[in-house]
């Protein structure tokens, strides 16, 4: 990926500075849509101190979003959401990780017009995205794989297995999509600890031990018919996309620049010399994804589908690029586990396996007609 590859994602209108009047490009401590609360700070704070805890799983991550609840900071709007979820990504990947998933099931709530389940505003019960099949079945990558049945109160009775999901801690809610052998789809929510749901907890996971993660199998679990959030899975998803896909392009970017910080502020006069193409374009693109990402979020629905998969993508590869540059920088003091390195660069290796995935994302650009971007300095 290059700069002039990057550039493509901003609009001809300039607006790459999030509002700003273009004189100055903002720093890497923010994406420029928001005000972070100062009562935000000392909640990032400790999520910095314990991020080699959480790195460790001796942790317990949700402390941060849990504190963000208390100050009434979980269902604040996108601009704010995502400014959250940045702040978090330069301090703990996987931190932000559970924060995404969290915000990203609350707006599924808003989108269809349901109340969220109690405690969840708070923090004091976590959500649990399991959205990631209805969009693999919609780019043809296959098919869902929890199956519903009718039931005669409105409800319904859903069986099956879903191969992966996060932030399944005790007491939770977790929002899946379910189909029907009639070729129906639904989207519904059911309590993490309902009878018939079984979580198979996934370890030894790199750098995601502390985030719940696990195998969800499903045995005719009951679901009431309040708890069917819409019978229009195509309508949800295009209503839901934009945040799914802002907030992971948000949490890919501070990783990025927490890794570009420390680059720059770890190179001696010889890395600076040897690595001063890299380390420009690599600060160059970050500048032009931050204003790609917030003019997206600006604009809400107006922007086109592609336009957010490319962000998204091309986001990550930075965040690959970055880690790998702040590990050539750092050198051997970066390669001990439980240095800051070591650990933006475990946290980074997730992205291409997130999902969507990174052939995910490629196979809707090439579906769509549109470039797909290269990691041109890998």
């Amino acid at each position: 990926m290059t700069a002039a590859s990057v550039r493509t994602a901003v609009p001809a209108d300039g607006t790459d500075r999030a509002g700003r009047d273009g004189t100055e490009p903002l720093g890497r401590d923010g994406l420029g849509l928001a005000a972070l609360p100062a009562a935000a700070e000392p909640v990032l704070a400790r999520v910095a101190e314990s991020a080699a805890a959480v790195d460790r799983a001796e942790a317990d991550l949700w402390e941060g979003p849990a504190a963000l609840g208390e100050l009434d900071l979980l269902t604040a709007p996108l601009p704010l959401a995502a400014e959250l979820t940045h702040a978090l990504a330069r301090r703990c990947t996987a931190t932000a990780f559970a924060l995404w998933g969290h915000r990203s099931s609350i707006e599924y709530h808003e989108a269809t017009g349901a109340p969220l389940p109690e405690g969840a505003e708070s923090g004091a019960v976590a959500l649990a995205s399991g959205m990631a099949p209805a969009f693999k079945e919609e780019a043809g990558l296959g098919e869902i794989p929890l199956l519903a049945t009718d039931s005669p109160d409105g409800g319904l009775v859903v069986s099956g297995v879903l191969p992966w999901c996060s932030n399944l801690r005790p007491g939770g809610w977790v929002v899946t999509p379910v189909r029907f052998e009639d070729g129906r789809r639904a989207v519904v929510r059911h309590r993490r600890d309902s009878d018939g749901v079984r979580v198979k907890e996934l370890t030894g996971l790199t750098a995601l031990d502390a985030t719940a993660s696990g195998v969800l199998l499903l045995d005719e679990v009951r679901i009431p018919a309040q708890d069917v959030l819409t019978r229009d899975l195509p309508a949800f998803r295009d209503d839901v996309r934009a945040t799914f896909l802002q907030l992971q392009t948000a949490m890919c970017l501070g990783l990025a620049g927490a890794a570009l910080d420390a680059a720059e502020a770890g190179a001696d006069d010889v890395a600076r010399e040897v690595l001063a193409e890299e380390l420009s374009a690599a600060a160059e693109d970050w500048q032009h994804l931050r204003g790609a990402l917030a003019a997206g979020v600006r604009a809400a629905s107006a922007v086109r589908p592609a336009e957010l998969v490319r962000v998204r993508l091309e986001a990550a590869l930075l965040t690959g690029r970055a880690t790998r540059l702040e590990q050539k920088i750092v050198g051997g003091r970066g390669y001990a586990l439980a240095s800051d390195t070591s650990r933006r660069a475990r946290e980074a290796a997730f992205l291409p396996v997130q999902s969507p995935t990174e052939t995910h994302l490629r196979h809707l650009l090439a579906r769509a007609g549109v470039p797909v971007p290269t990691d041109g300095h890998a």
